[in-house]
């Protein structure tokens, strides 16, 4: 299968070019101007792309590949009114050239990388709802094209040569410091995958959108087995950390606006995925990497 991957270069992006071109697959990436292309992923196809819609159209034409794996996102948890414009512009406004330049190239398979913040009662934060927006476009090209759309709602993620700060990474750059990382209280719980276990899942739904009809849209998870809380996360880290420890200052700072305390559990599991790395695992792992 020949499939096209946005972000490619960003974090799960640059682990998913790689595993899907070890599957057997055809791979080509998209990334921004402004990205460098990790050595690991130098050998594939990588093409750089900025707003202009025509170049966007003339990449699709000269792949057009099979399908497209949708990662590319602009994340802003808690945005401010100078947030807006790199919102609409990267969730929504690049989508939508994707999606036109998908139909004219005759691609009508899109794997869209969800977040379950998007779902529930209403989106968490502004990030979440711009994602929103960006599937309500494609739900005119599923009308209009025969666009099939499977959304795959994401969780807390990990792994190794990972450059977004995430609390993984923090907490990881703090062990062993005699300093406390100031932390809310810790009571939220959470799904946290394994990139291996990511680009695994969407493999099988690169090869799985085949088989839907014209049209279709499907929403599927990538859960891990169980969802624990902040606290238990720390708890594993330190317990991977072969002596070395991160010391946390539970409360020293608040509750983010709209916190999620439980994750969306409102769709099924991804048939035929499960996750394979257990966390304690996976830390370990991280915690012995070079990166």
């Amino acid at each position: 299968m020949k499939i096209l991957v946005t972000g490619a270069t960003g974090f799960i992006g640059r682990h998913l070019v790689a595993h899907l071109a070890r599957a057997g697959h055809d791979v080509a990436g998209l990334m921004r101007t402004t990205s460098t292309i990790p050595e690991a992923i130098a050998h594939l196809p990588m093409h750089a792309v900025d707003a202009t819609p025509d170049a966007l159209h003339a990449i699709l034409m000269r792949e057009r590949p099979d399908g497209v794996v949708h990662l590319a996102a602009h994340y802003v948890a808690t945005h401010t009114p100078a947030d807006l414009d790199a919102l609409v512009a990267a969730n929504i406004g690049f989508t939508a050239h994707l999606l036109e330049a998908m139909a004219d190239a005759g691609c009508d398979a899109l794997v869209f990388a969800a977040s379950a913040w998007q779902y529930g009662e209403a989106p968490a934060n502004l990030y979440a709802a711009t994602k929103n927006a960006a599937l309500a476009l494609a739900d005119y090209y599923r009308s209009a094209h025969g666009l099939r759309v499977l959304e795959l709602a994401l969780y807390d993620s990990y792994g190794p040569d990972d450059p977004r700060g995430k609390l993984i990474s923090i907490l990881k750059d703090a062990m062993g410091s005699a300093v406390d990382v100031p932390m809310s209280g810790g009571e939220q719980r959470v799904h946290l995958v394994h990139v291996d276990d990511l680009c695994q899942g969407f493999t099988l739904a690169c090869e799985q959108i085949t088989d839907f009809t014209a049209g279709e849209r499907r929403i599927h998870r990538l859960p891990s087995t169980q969802a624990i809380s902040v606290r238990e996360v720390v708890e594993a880290l330190n317990a991977a950390g072969n002596g070395r420890h991160c010391r946390v200052a539970w409360g020293a700072r608040p509750y983010r606006p709209r916190e999620v305390f439980s994750p969306w559990e409102g769709a099924p599991v991804l048939p035929g995925w499960t996750p394979t790395v257990p966390l304690a695992e996976g830390l370990r792992r991280l915690l012995d990497s070079k990166e």
